[in-house]
């Protein structure tokens, strides 16, 4: 073997080890889940160009001109249903016009932001940013995806077997259910507002070929049915546990294991029965809550 090979075959072998080592890791940003089919690649972040969304949480239709904030065109009307939510895939900053009090007002929404139209404290029409008129909340939660080893944790402390229904609320890109399908044989309901989130999960069950035992709902968790669930994971912020925790006690049967990532559930202090703490890969702590119904 000449020099000129040699140094060839030298260089492919430490290309090739590059390319294990950064797909075994998940790739940059990214994070692999053991256990898991290695074609899954998980996202931890949302994608820049994520829609505006703009929801009606009043009690009436809201009519409402809207265009992008550089643009000379004529603003295009629209009328939002009560509980609606309009998309828009946009980088550039839209204008919304809308009647308050009896005179046109406009108001600036950033690409990627969820907001809501609302009843201010006058009883006047107002643009809130957040899917349920709460400046905390985008949406019930903004997109960040739970560390694998919390994800791990959450479903050991729900003893999640084969026999229970795992409903995840906000599933981001599928992989509360991916695990729990591949290490407990569990099936599992996913709900995500973004349909980009719902179509990743997808994507990713199908990838993992655990598609039959997983399905993924695009629509509001607020209003979609989770009388089923024998397990329900969260990830959502205080608020939003808060919003949906009277949903949770109409709709889930007792008994039902209701686990929740780094936000407990207000007024749900008698139903704690368990909490730990984790690291995830990085050294930072995770807080995991595990109620019963």
């Amino acid at each position: 073997m000449n020099r000129k090979l040699a140094a060839w075959l030298v260089v492919l072998f430490t290309i090739l080890c590059v390319a294990v080592a950064f797909w075994s890791r998940g790739g940059g940003g990214r994070e692999g889940a053991p256990g898991i089919g290695k074609a899954v690649v998980w996202l931890d972040s949302p994608p820049a160009d994520a829609d505006i969304t703009v929801r009606n949480v009043t009690k009436d239709a809201v009519i409402y001109r809207i265009k992008p904030w550089d643009s000379r065109d004529v603003a295009e009307k629209k009328e939002l249903p009560i509980g609606a939510v309009h998309h828009y895939q946009s980088k550039t900053t839209l204008v919304v016009f809308f009647d308050r009090g009896g005179k046109e007002v406009w108001r600036l929404l950033a690409p990627g932001k969820p907001y809501a139209f609302r009843y201010d404290a006058g009883k006047l029409l107002e643009v809130w940013q957040g899917s349920h008129g709460l400046s905390e909340a985008e949406d019930l939660a903004p997109f960040v995806a739970t560390p694998i080893p919390v994800v791990e944790k959450m479903l050991e402390m729900a003893r999640v077997t084969k026999d229970d229904v795992v409903y995840d609320l906000g599933c981001g890109d599928g992989r509360m259910l991916i695990v729990a399908a591949e290490k407990y044989g569990a099936r599992g309901v996913g709900i995500d507002i973004d349909p980009r989130r719902i179509a990743e999960s997808r994507s990713n069950a199908k990838l993992a070929r655990i598609g039959k035992r997983v399905k993924f709902i695009l629509g509001d968790a607020t209003k979609v049915d989770i009388s089923k669930a024998t397990v329900v994971t969260l990830y959502l912020l205080p608020e939003s546990n808060e919003l949906l925790r009277p949903k949770m006690e109409m709709e889930l049967k007792d008994g039902t294991r209701v686990v929740s990532h780094n936000y407990r559930i207000p007024g749900w202090i008698d139903r704690e029965v368990a909490s730990a703490t984790v690291l995830d890969i990085l050294g930072k702590d995770h807080t995991v809550y595990l109620y019963r119904r």
